[in-house]
Formats: structure tokens, sequence, C-alpha cells
């Protein structure tokens, strides 16, 4: 049977992407890995959501395993505007927002309420995997824009706009990631977020904010630096999606979109289809979370835990890569950025280093829509022991040595 004659078009574009490719690679006991941009479960408060399934299951008996409605829990859709109108200065009317599977469905379904095969998306260089694949598996045409400390340089992006539109391309979206980027760790200057507001709302373009890591930042960020996007947007034109994964624990895959009323509806009629509703659990027990007022510091702790582990990493780096890479040093989020020196391919590094020294990273070209990239890497540091971290940087700098003579 030729399986391949009954795939759909969009089936036939999609591929694995090289982080989930790798998986087995970088698992495996003996491995070091840099690899895996999973948040720490020790961060995760288990004590604390074993006391709220319990008290849940007392008092709601089987009704919290429940089908839960399409669009979200009422009551969570509702606290969790209140605290994104509080710690992120976002204002939504009640029909702008939907809860989603984690952050991954929210980025899946608003690509497919929004493109149609040869609509142009404008991406960051570099960019979130995640995010390029759900894009690119409807077939748009994806649009690497240059980026430097600031943010995304909007001179690019405005002439990438004019060549999408003189090949005849809709110009549907700006994809941004402004808070600690996956993977660069960048943050955009306030200044560069108004200004591609701006710019979109005289294109009659949207901006899709993706805002997982913006409460992960370090001592020295001011939080009033990382306001969204969303929080300036008087016209319609941002969809801002942000997730529970990253500060409470992924595995109850709760994440929220705001957005557009018409466009979150459309978003709406897609996850009836796609999973008829996010559990019925998990949102009943973040609510709980919420309700109970123990976020903020659930919200510190995770912060304090992974700016232990970014100093510690930022230690050996200075001792192991001080003249062998460049890298501007992680402020928030799990992930350091480093770039090599021109004419090191990190994707050869990476495979001698699995193979030889057991040491595992994710070479940086995949996170590139232009191909460009092969000399850059992202480390992870939220899951390596700290003992580790000296171990596996000691002998990547010297497998970087050794490529760049």
């Amino acid at each position: 049977m030729d399986w391949a004659a009954l795939l759909s078009r969009d089936a036939r574009v999609m591929r694995s992407s090289l982080i989930r490719q790798l998986t087995g690679l970088v698992n495996q006991p003996d491995v070091i890995s840099f690899a895996a941009g999973s948040p720490n479960a020790g961060t995760f408060p288990h004590e604390r959501l074993r006391e709220i399934v319990n008290d849940l299951v007392d008092r709601q008996g089987g009704q919290v395993f429940q089908y839960s409605v399409t669009r979200g829990n009422p009551r969570l859709i509702a606290a969790v505007r209140e605290r994104d109108r509080q710690v992120r200065g976002i204002e939504t009317e009640p029909g702008e927002t939907l809860i989603a599977s984690g952050s991954q469905q929210g980025l899946e379904f608003v690509a497919r309420v929004l493109l149609d095969p040869g609509d142009a998306v404008f991406v960051e260089k570099p960019s979130y995997i995640g995010a390029m694949a759900s894009f690119e598996n409807l077939r748009a045409r994806l649009f690497a824009v240059d980026c430097d400390a600031g943010g995304m340089d909007l001179d690019h992006l405005a002439r990438l706009v004019r060549e999408a539109r003189l090949e005849g391309r809709p110009c549907k979206f700006v994809y941004a990631i402004p808070n600690f980027q996956n993977p660069s760790g960048a943050v955009w200057s306030q200044n560069r977020r108004r200004d591609l507001y701006q710019f979109a709302v005289r294109e009659g373009l949207l901006i899709f904010e993706d805002d997982a890591y913006g409460e992960l930042y370090f001592d020295e960020v001011d939080p009033a630096s990382l306001r969204p996007i969303k929080a300036i947007d008087e016209r319609g034109h941002v969809i801002h999606l942000s997730t529970f994964s990253k500060i409470l624990a992924p595995g109850l895959r709760v994440a929220w979109i705001h957005g557009p009323a018409d466009i979150v509806r459309r978003i709406e009629y897609c996850k009836e289809t796609g999973d008829l509703c996010t559990s019925t659990l998990s949102q009943k027990v973040i609510l709980e979370f919420l309700e109970r007022g123990w976020m903020p510091d659930q919200a510190a702790l995770v912060r304090r835990f992974y700016r232990d582990k970014s100093e510690a990493m930022q230690q050996v780096l200075k001792r192991r890569f001080g003249s062998l890479a460049t890298w501007r040093k992680a402020t928030g989020g799990l992930y350091q950025w480093l770039r090599l020196p021109k004419g090191v391919d990190a994707l050869e590094l990476f495979h001698a280093s699995i193979e030889e020294d057991r040491v595992a990273f994710i070479p940086g070209a995949p996170f590139f829509a232009d191909g460009a990239g092969s000399n850059t890497l992202r480390l992870s540091f939220s899951n390596v022991k700290e003992e580790n971290i000296e171990v596996g940087l000691s002998l990547l700098s010297r497998r970087v040595r050794r490529a760049s003579t």
C-alpha cells in the first residue's frame, strides 16, 4: 500500500524538529546534557498540588474529572485576566481570553486560524522551533528578520514586508518573543516594542506575542522593563500567549491566549475539534493555587532557582570560554546562547561532543528560518547539576578550541 499517496498536502511537509530527533541521544543517563529546555522538576510545588487535588476530590468528588467548557473554566479565565492586569499591565474583556492545553496548542491553533498556504509570517532570527514548525506545517512562508540588542530590526522587517507583498503574499503576523527568548534569551527594549506595535498598526499586521518566560527574570531586571506589547494594544493588533508551565508545572498543560474577540472565538472553534477542552482537573488545581495566594511565592522561588543555576554557568563560561565564544549573560529564562568563531559548525561539534565526550547541547542553526546560525548553540542551565556544569563545559570548551584551530 502506498501510504504516501493518501497524505494531505499539509502532512507531506510536516517534519520533526531537530530537538525531538536528538531526544534519545541527549537523555541517556551517562550524558551531561545542556540540551533539555524543560523546567526543573525540583521547582514543582508537588506537596501543595497534592493538597489541592485531595481537597478538590473531597469537596467535589468525581465532578473534578468531568468535561469542562471549551473556552476554559470561567473562574480561571477571570483570575488569569486579573492577574495579567496586575502583573503584566494587560487589560482585556471577558470575550478576549481562552484557556489552551499548553502554549504549543496555542501556537498551533493561532496558526490554523490565521494561515493559508503561502502566507507570510515574520519571525526573529533566531526564533522558537516549535512555533516555526506550526507555521510551516500549514505551508506558510517564513521571513527571518535580523535582530540586535534591542529586539527585531524594524528597517529589515519593513523591507521584508515589502518583498513579501511584491511576491503577492498576504502578510499575516509578526511572531515575537520579547522576554528571555527561546533560544537566545534576548529581551526587547520597551522602545522597540512600541515601535513594532506602531509599525503593525500602520501596515495592517497582527503581532503574535509569545511570553512564556516573562516571569522568570533575575535580580538585576526591573519587571517594568518586561511589560508585554499586549499592554499597549489599544487597536486589537496583538495576540498574547502565555503559560503556567514555566512557573508552576508543565504537566498541567495550562496556557492562555488574549486576543481580539473575533479571533479568540475562531480559536475556540479549533479547540472544539482539537481537544474539546483543557483538563478540568488541571484548570481547577491552578485556580485553587491562585486563589490561595501561593503563586507569588512560587514565582519567586523559581526565579531564585534559575538565577543560581545561571550564575553557576556564567562563572564556568568566563573561565572556560572567555576567548572561544561570545555571549550576552542571561538575565532570565532557561537558556544561555553562545556564538562560536566563524567556521565552527555547531552541528558537527554536537555529534563529536555527544559521541566522544558524552556532553550534549542544542546546535543553533535549526532556530534560524533562513538557514543561518551554523556557529551558534543553546545551553540550558535548568536541569544540569552544578558539579556537571564545570565538567561538561570544560569538555565542550576543549572541543571548541580544537575545532577553532
